[in-house]
């Protein structure tokens, strides 16, 4: 997958950064040409995390027959969730991280 640095405009290969800072819920990574740090949109963020969410936890009511007269609703859920997720994990805007020192 190929992302801009939303500070320089280049256009980067995931295999080639290097650092990335996982302190937060909010994952940060910084350009090889540029040294800035950018991480993808908050609340991007937050709905795919929710989306991954909803689908581990119909999967799991799915898989252990917990109220099983529900069973389509949960896996139409789950496909929801998922389907989010990968919208934005493929689509979703990066944003420039402000006052990042480097480490």
């Amino acid at each position: 997958m190929k992302l801009t640095c939303p500070n320089c405009k280049t256009i980067i290969a995931t295999k080639d950064i290097k650092k990335v800072n996982t302190n937060s819920l909010f994952i940060e990574n910084q350009c090889p040409s540029c040294q800035a740090w950018f991480c993808l949109n908050k609340t991007q963020t937050i709905l795919k995390i929710s989306g991954i969410f909803l689908l581990l936890i119909t999967s799991l009511l799915n898989i252990f027959n917990i109220k099983a007269e529900y069973s389509l609703a949960f896996s139409v859920i789950g496909f929801i969730g998922i389907f989010v997720a990968l919208i934005i994990t493929f689509f979703g805007k990066y944003d420039a991280v402000k006052n990042k020192k480097s480490n």
